[in-house]
């Protein structure tokens, strides 16, 4: 019956290999846009936060220092200076001491719980403005103490929202696309899809300016082809978006940063006041080029994290970086009496790369070596080959890192308790962890039995395109 020939030609093409294979080609193409999109949605918001968290703890830090060292009835000063000098609209600072309220937010928020490190709140305005929605860091003090400290996060609800607003418009187009092209992928999968996956796994691999290849066909998998690269573009676009964000950020806090130095300098030429003030005055200029380095590495570690930098990629020669690095930090050694044992092969090494960075991150190391080893110490500086990987190797016979914390000691910020007196950020080891990562390398952190070995891996052929 004709009835009956239709049910078994539907069952028939519902078990056909064509069918299976475009259902699993639908399945994954969708799975891997999606997951793309989550991907840079989170890593976006994320990046986002952390920059913010990253402003809030360095003025708790300014902050936590001044009660150390002049008392808690300094920040009702020192809070009132730092809303004058910045020019950041989207910080608030506020101090409570019983009733006495100092700094550009009032009154107390009355949702602050302070037993709570971080917390998100909504403070009403006006009827013509919309609530403040900050982040908030909340620290109290003995004798009834509070303080404040809080970011508006206008700039990450909008950029969420924009975010989200074009993952949803991309997932179904996604879907759409995924599932025309279904019908059509059956006769050309063994022939395309190659291209299609190594795309995908390159792009999630980090290589975000990698492109599907478009033959010029003009064929269904050519205009895939060519929708995925769009989005990469899009994707790429909004990468930078957060990357200028950062850099926004990093500049509005470098310009009064950089005022108050010179502010700071001109009392220190001044020959009138005595050598204690010159010199707690000189103290306090080393903490704010500690605060704008601080901001540089935190610029580094993004560049690097964002797997973008791919496009500054050159052949380098690992032995002059290595070389050059020693250089510098020669006169240093001879002035601490510390040995350095360097073992560099003859042959250089060469690599593809960020030159800068792989830079950096040398420095890093060589200048923790240098830094925690003791006068008369040995510090060991190795390089050599193995395979398709450079290796170059830090050792010193130091203090060391307990081993408990060497995972710990690449997460940004992170310092051993015995090393908070020693002058850094936290940060040296992270950027050589997020450089190891940008090169398909890696950063390993052993017991040198005393001291610490590092050993910075790092692919020698990486593709750029």
């Amino acid at each position: 019956m004709p009835g009956e020939s239709l049910s078994v030609k539907i069952k028939s093409a519902l078990r056909s290999f064509s069918f299976r294979v475009g259902v699993l080609f639908f399945v994954a193409l969708c799975t891997t846009l999606i997951v793309l999109r989550v991907h840079i949605y989170y890593q976006s918001v994320s990046t986002a936060y952390e920059d913010i968290r990253a402003i809030v703890n360095a003025h708790a830090e300014e902050i936590s220092q001044g009660i150390d060292k002049y008392g808690i009835s300094y920040v009702h000063y020192l809070v009132k200076a730092m809303i004058e000098d910045t020019q950041d609209k989207h910080l608030y600072l506020v101090f409570r001491e019983g009733k006495h309220l100092s700094g550009n937010l009032s009154p107390w928020p009355s949702e602050i719980n302070l037993k709570l490190h971080w917390q998100e709140i909504s403070i009403p305005q006006d009827d013509e403005k919309p609530p403040l929605h900050l982040l908030v860091k909340a620290t109290s003090y003995k004798n009834n103490g509070a303080l404040l400290i809080g970011y508006d996060l206008q700039r990450v609800d909008f950029l969420r929202d924009t975010l989200l607003r074009v993952a949803i418009a991309n997932i179904l187009l996604s879907l759409l696309m995924s599932f025309s092209l279904s019908i059509l992928v059956v006769w050309l999968v063994n022939r395309h899809l190659q291209f299609i996956n190594r795309a995908c796994e390159r792009v999630m691999r980090g290589q975000l300016q990698y492109r599907v290849l478009v033959r010029g066909a003009n064929d269904q998998f050519d205009k895939l082809g060519a929708n995925i690269n769009s989005m990469l573009d899009w994707i790429a676009t909004l990468l930078g978006t957060v990357r200028d964000s950062t850099n926004a950020i990093a500049h509005d806090m470098r310009t009064p940063l950089s005022r108050h130095r010179i502010e700071l300098q001109a009392l220190i030429d001044d020959p009138g006041i005595s050598p204690a003030v010159r010199e707690k005055i000189g103290a306090a200029v080393m903490r704010v080029d500690g605060i704008v380095e601080m901001f540089d590495n935190i610029l580094s570690i993004a560049k690097a994290e964002s797997r973008t930098g791919t496009e500054l990629f050159v052949e380098i020669n690992m032995n002059e970086i290595v070389e050059d690095v020693i250089e510098f930090y020669a006169a240093l050694l001879e002035e601490q009496r510390q040995q350095l044992t360097v073992d560099i092969p003859l042959t250089p090494l060469w690599m593809t790369g960020d030159k800068q960075l792989i830079s950096q991150a040398v420095v890093n190391l060589v200048d923790n070596a240098v830094k925690y080893t003791p006068e008369g110490g040995h510090i060991r500086v190795s390089l050599r080959a193995e395979g398709s990987f450079i290796i170059a190797t830090v050792s010193d016979n130091g203090p060391g890192i307990p081993k408990q914390f060497m995972n710990q000691a690449k997460e940004r910020f992170f310092r051993v308790d015995e090393s908070r007196n020693t002058p850094g950020t936290g940060l040296g080891l992270s950027l050589v962890n997020a450089v190891a990562t940008l090169h398909h390398g890696t950063l390993t952190l052993t017991d040198n039995d005393p001291g610490l070995c590092a050993t910075l891996r790092l692919s020698r052929n990486i593709e750029v395109g």
